[in-house]
């Protein structure tokens, strides 16, 4: 069995790049952790959909390893079930002297099955989270109750009245599908001035 040393990993419930990873994450640093080659087309298998590891296919059942295509690597945290409950990507230097010398590492006849086929999603992780931020803030608005806070934050957004309630909750909706950020600030700005009017 092959093993890496001193790594940091960061899971995540979707595998996100290096560059996506957030100060706020908790990142966990790995002392010897094994790695195992498979084909390139079960390794996109496992990194794009919810999959189950076979861990009798396992060398040994780690509930925390490596994989690699021999062309990138993510790390895997899997239940005892096999479930694949989180994934990593690495340092890209870490990932890089890895596979500097992936012709070494031992092929593995991995079996698995895909338990929920995903769409590749081509949307940074920050128009993801942002885009869920505020499909919550607004599944949480009363539009009867909070009409004040829907007309508020049209005018910071769009520098214009608007009456009728319906109309400004369906266009901070579309806007929120095309450019999720400018909505975001909008809403933060509103909750600092609600802050300051309203404090505790």
């Amino acid at each position: 069995m092959d093993y890496i040393y001193d790594i940091v990993l960061n899971f995540q419930d979707d595998y996100y790049d290096y560059y996506e990873w957030k100060t706020t994450d908790k990142i966990i640093n790995a002392k010897k952790i094994p790695i195992y080659k498979i084909n390139s087309n079960d390794y996109l298998n496992i990194k794009r959909h919810n999959t189950k590891i076979d861990i009798s296919s396992l060398p040994k059942h780690n509930k925390i390893f490596l994989l690699t295509s021999g062309f990138e690597i993510i790390g895997l945290m899997i239940d005892n079930l096999g479930n694949v409950l989180k994934k990593s990507s690495l340092v890209f230097e870490e990932a890089d002297d890895i596979l500097e010398d992936a012709n070494l590492i031992k092929k593995i006849n991995l079996k698995y099955d895909i338990t929920k086929k995903k769409k590749t999603n081509y949307k940074s992780r920050g128009f993801i989270e942002k885009t869920s931020h505020i499909n919550n803030y607004l599944k949480n608005i009363d539009i009867n109750k909070d009409e004040y806070i829907l007309k508020y934050l049209y005018f910071d957004i769009y520098n214009k009245e608007e009456k009728d309630i319906k109309k400004i909750y369906q266009d901070i909706k579309e806007l929120t599908k095309k450019n999720p950020y400018e909505v975001y600030n909008h809403i933060s700005n509103i909750n600092l001035e609600l802050k300051k009017s309203f404090p505790n």
